[in-house]
């Protein structure tokens, strides 16, 4: 994010109560080194204090903040025969944003050095971690506490806290993002103040203060909230892309459509125009003849938001995409599954977790790792055919299918189904039974046998075990291989 006020900026960082962690004032300091130290220092605690960049300014008494400028010039520091930039740059590792400008502001010079922290590892001068303890710079190894709470930080993907358009103004936001779902979502009254908002977004991660007056609106509030997304490219081509086919294959399409709109904005009128698209058959409800989708409502919207959530946003070029086939709704998302996905429905991780958090927030989606288990508890409601998790070494790809009885169930789908209601009955803190089976099959007492066989071929492969090493056949009670 470059300094666009300098100005404005020093202003700003002047109404701070005093020098921070992330925040240091100096008056002449011409060693090169010790300024590279405090580079590495401020990064890392900016990193653990949570701050997208720190400032290292010259030309302010740090005790008494006058203003008395700086005889410092570090755009014309040299160390030894190189310019001092080209030298920093060299001797900090990872590779960090490192902008250094002097300026002149009422007719006082001042250095300004801003640093943006690494989200890889922390930040080395000169083959060193350094950190700021109080107001004194230290190396990171004397405070083993501190280097631990640092790895943590750097080691979690910060995709949504990144800038996806800097230095603008708030009519720029008010623009670019619909700040109303905001409000009409989570069932706050909405201020009239507009300057309010402008909080409420700061307060949620969707803008950042940039310090000169002006604002940086993050990635998260670009792919929640913008009214068209390819004005920001770091998320064009992230939002849903529908793609409905007249077959079970490819090889004629009806229609494809993309959208425009961040999740907040547009989640709810896709959803509307997917189900109006879904293939439907009539049912009887309560004497009423109605056209009912073949797919639960609730299990496509929680599929949806699950792709949405788990995707890699790094992934270049490619975003979620539902494909509609005559049997089946196809749900990929970039980015493989982060855990088995036999365990999919039991272990918790998520690659995107404040973007998880809004949508949950905005109840786009269930609470934290309810939805795959919802979305298979509505399935087998509706006695529908297990749905398939697929991953490969780049994408995600969830496959829900259309009615089909028993009979017409391949031996794969059979055993799919059995192993994910044997787990949801572990979820439940309960067991799996031949009764329980039957039910989720639609199958009446007389048909055990077939079930039986399910069961036993599932035992076969490994995939579910009995709850009991010594219990009988009779009233036999099985979990999922993994909680044997």
């Amino acid at each position: 994010m470059p300094i666009h006020d300098p100005c404005a900026l020093l202003n700003r960082l002047l109404e701070e109560p005093n020098e921070s962690a992330w925040l240091e004032f100096k008056v002449n300091n011409k060693d090169p080194r010790e300024i590279g130290e405090y580079v590495s220092a401020l990064a890392n605690s900016a990193m653990l204090a949570g701050r997208d960049r720190a400032f290292l300014v010259f030309g302010i008494e740090d005790r008494t903040r006058n203003r008395v400028g700086t005889e410092l010039r570090l755009q014309q520091l040299k160390q030894g025969n190189e310019d001092f930039t080209n030298w920093l740059a060299r001797m900090v590792e990872p590779r960090v944003l490192i902008e250094v400008l002097d300026f002149v502001c009422d007719g006082l010079t001042y250095s300004v050095v801003a640093i943006e922290p690494s989200y890889e590892r922390p930040v080395k001068f000169a083959s060193t971690e350094f950190i700021r303890i109080g107001e004194n710079k230290k190396k990171l190894a004397e405070f083993p506490e501190h280097e631990r709470a640092l790895w943590i930080a750097t080691g979690r993907r910060r995709f949504e806290t990144a800038v996806a358009s800097s230095n603008v103004t708030a009519d720029d936001v008010f623009a670019t993002l619909d700040p109303d779902p905001i409000y009409d979502l989570t069932g706050e009254p909405k201020p009239k103040n507009s300057q309010e908002i402008i909080r409420k977004m700061i307060d949620a991660g969707f803008l950042l203060d940039n310090l000169e007056g002006r604002f940086d609106i993050t990635n998260l509030g670009a792919i929640m909230l913008a009214r068209d997304v390819t004005v920001f490219p770091s998320i064009a081509g992230k939002t849903v892309r529908i793609v409905k086919y007249t077959g079970r294959d490819k090889f004629r399409s009806d229609f494809e459509q993309e959208g425009k709109k961040g999740y907040a904005v547009g989640f709810t009128g896709m959803m509307r125009f997917l189900m109006e698209r879904l293939p439907k058959e009539e049912r009887y409800i309560d004497g009423v003849r109605r056209m009912v989708p073949h797919f639960p409502e609730t299990a496509v919207r929680e599929v949806i938001a699950n792709a949405l959530i788990h995707q890699d946003f790094m992934a270049t070029g490619v975003g979620p995409v539902v494909e509609i086939y005559e049997n089946r709704i196809e749900v990929t998302n970039p980015g493989n599954s982060l855990i088995s996905t036999d365990r999919i429905l039991d272990e918790r991780r998520s690659r995107n977790e404040k973007l998880a958090a809004t949508m949950r927030s905005f109840g786009l989606c269930e609470e934290r790792g309810g939805g795959l288990d919802k979305t298979l508890i509505e399935i087998e409601a509706q006695h529908l055919p297990a749905p398939d998790f697929i991953s490969s070494e780049n994408s995600m790809r969830v496959v829900l299918f259309a009615p089909k009885p028993f009979g017409q169930m391949s031996k794969a789908e059979k055993l799919r189904a059995c192993f994910f209601h044997c787990v949801i009955r572990w979820l439940t803190h309960d067991y799996m039974s031949n009764a329980t089976l039957r039910e989720r099959f639609s199958l009446a007492p007389e048909e055990y046998q077939a079930v039986s066989a399910v069961i036993a071929e599932s035992i076969k492969l490994g995939r579910i075990a009995p709850a009991d090493p010594d219990q009988g056949k009779r009233n036999a009670r099985y979990v999922p291989y993994w909680a044997a």
